[in-house]
């Protein structure tokens, strides 16, 4: 038997809830950045501290950078969640917007004691 489906080009394959160039930019920025940290030799800055792991998270951050941007490409979205996280909801009560969600016509059953 033929299968049927139409094949919808607009869908891209994902993996962990990330299209495989996110995957990859992530993993790829992971293997890059602990690479880094184990080739270089230690950079002492200021108070002894140690400029390889500045660097090396530094590097990791370019592949979920990445992974944002391109999480749509629209500007309207960046909006709609910028503005869910920063703007004050206030939620006021009032009638119920479906009146008839309960069963009024209902015959029930009377119950003697």
């Amino acid at each position: 038997m033929e299968d049927v489906t139409p094949l919808n080009l607009e869908d891209q394959p994902k993996l962990f809830g990330l299209r495989y160039d996110q995957l990859i930019a992530i993993l790829g920025s992971l293997i890059a950045s602990t690479q880094l940290y184990s080739w270089m030799v230690p950079v002492p800055i200021a108070g002894g501290h140690d400029l390889r792991m500045d660097l090396s998270i530094l590097i990791f951050l370019a592949g979920p950078i990445y992974c944002l941007v391109t999480l749509n490409n629209s500007i309207g979205n960046w909006e709609n969640i910028l503005n869910h996280y920063l703007t004050s909801q206030v939620y006021i009560p009032g009638p119920d917007p479906n009146p008839t969600r309960f069963l009024t016509d209902e015959q029930l059953l009377e119950i003697g004691e």
